[in-house]
């Protein structure tokens, strides 16, 4: 279940309290009347399927209450109420399949865009990766996919052009090309400094070495892996599913190719850098394309309910 609290002045307490009563899939509907200081009003709460969350969410909108009170949306891990089993029975769909847009775009915000901590990420991921090519092991180029941050600003664009939001979506995408350049820029420095150090070896082939070979060299399975990489991300945050598992799916296209950029550069392999750079940006490219695809189709789902619950507006 979602518990709202709705802040509501109180010429709106009424109206608010016969929305949420008259709604089948909200319960355990509380008011405090003059608890509200600042905004000055009253205070209601509300326990909504998960279903039709975002879709009450929108009515009080509509109703000047995010401008003239606030709105407050948490998720209740279980609730032990007769009439919360109702409000779930009575909204159509399944809670597993529900988005409440309003976490999405806060998670977004808060994953999405430019920070020092991101850039950092960034650099770690690029340089874990690098060493994990160095010595071919698939092992330790998952652990840098599981540290790249890099699906939070591919959904801050995404979610930037499906909304409209010029900010968001230029914010997602300054993130995403400072952030891979922060990782090709660590992994050259690392493998430069292993290379002085006598750590890593004084010339590199990569025709013994099978993750370098399937980076540098980008083709359709590559595309195809990131579209569906994208698409399934996307899909995952909406739905609030695992976000580990999220970034280890799109990173495999795309912190492995930074990371070759600046190992390829570190030893003056221009081949190898023109061919990770080709596999970095179709990547890149696709991610993009097919998570605002799979948004903008959810989103025009939404609004095409929430146009049919309300036949005469």
């Amino acid at each position: 279940m979602i518990r709202l609290r709705v802040i509501a002045p109180a010429s709106h307490t009424d109206a608010t309290l016969e929305l949420l009563v008259e709604n089948t899939s909200v319960a355990n509907v509380v008011v405090i009347r003059g608890a509200a200081v600042d905004p000055t009003g009253d205070v209601i709460t509300c326990d909504v399927a998960p279903e039709d969350a975002s879709y009450i969410v929108d009515d009080l909108r509509r109703m000047g209450l995010a401008q003239l009170g606030a709105i407050d949306i948490d998720e209740i891990g279980s609730s032990l109420s007769a009439a919360s089993t109702m409000a779930e029975h009575s909204a159509k769909g399944k809670s597993a399949d529900s988005v409440i847009w309003e976490n999405v775009e806060a998670r977004i915000d808060n994953e999405g865009l430019l920070s020092g901590g991101m850039v950092a990420l960034f650099a770690f991921a690029g340089v874990i990766a690098a060493v994990a090519i160095l010595i071919d092991s698939a092992p330790i180029v998952v652990g840098a996919m599981a540290l790249c941050p890099d699906f939070g600003p591919i959904a801050a664009f995404s979610i930037g052009i499906v909304r409209r939001d010029r900010r968001r979506a230029r914010g997602g995408l300054l993130a995403l090309l400072i952030g891979f350049a922060s990782g090709i820029v660590a992994a050259f420095a690392a493998v430069t400094l292993l290379g002085v150090t006598g750590i890593a070896p004084e010339s590199f082939d990569i025709s013994g070495n099978t993750l370098a070979q399937t980076i540098a060299a980008p083709n359709i399975y590559s595309v195809v892996v990131a579209a569906c990489a994208g698409a399934a991300g996307m899909l995952s945050v909406t739905l609030g599913k695992s976000g580990a598992l999220v970034g280890v799916a799109v990173s495999i296209t795309t912190i492995p190719a930074a990371a070759d950029i600046g190992l390829a550069l570190s030893y003056g392999d221009w081949q190898s850098v023109q061919g990770s750079s080709m596999q970095l940006a179709l990547n890149i490219v696709s991610l993009l394309i097919a998570a605002t695809l799979m948004l903008a189709f959810q989103r025009r789902r939404f609004d095409r309910h929430d146009k049919l619950r309300r036949p005469t507006s």
